[in-house]
């Protein structure tokens, strides 16, 4: 995790929430952000401060499932993997078209969290491909990919 000792209580609290907004949704502009950081209290926040925000935070753009570009956390920034984080510590999102799952996880925790998805053998999934910091989960039936991944969130405590 990121130390924020050298800056104000409040920088500290935006770099925070701002860590945990992206950590926790996909976001594809930094207005959506500043919105969002907006309804968590910073009510004068600017498009330039969020800026800065990202740029402290090594937020980089990728693409998600969908093919748009969105706001992510450097997985080179990330912390070295590390035997005694939870399950939940490990994973930074969860998302799904109306095919498949993504789940994005921390740098070098993928196959980890693709072992767990294989141990608890749900009979919805299909099949599951672990990497270094993602995981790729068919379904079984591509018509229950939003109940896929409702149960994975549930599994992996990220809701």
């Amino acid at each position: 995790m990121m130390e924020y000792g050298d800056y104000s209580p409040k920088e500290q609290l935006q770099l925070a929430v701002c860590l945990r907004l992206i950590s926790e949704k996909s976001y594809l502009s930094q207005e959506a952000i500043r919105r969002d950081l907006h309804y968590h209290g910073f009510d004068s926040i600017s498009q330039s401060t969020v800026s800065r925000l990202l740029k402290l935070l090594g937020v980089i753009k990728i693409r998600n499932a969908k093919g748009q570009k969105i706001y992510a956390l450097n997985p080179q920034l990330r912390p070295v993997p590390d035997a005694a984080r939870t399950v939940s510590e490990m994973v930074t999102s969860v998302e799904h078209n109306s095919e498949f799952i993504l789940i994005h996880t921390v740098a070098g925790y993928g196959r980890a969290v693709a072992r767990i998805l294989d141990y608890h053998q749900l009979p919805e999934i299909l099949g599951v491909v672990g990497g270094s910091s993602i995981v790729w989960v068919a379904p079984r039936a591509v018509k229950h990919t939003a109940l896929v991944h409702k149960k994975i969130n549930y599994l992996l405590r990220t809701h």
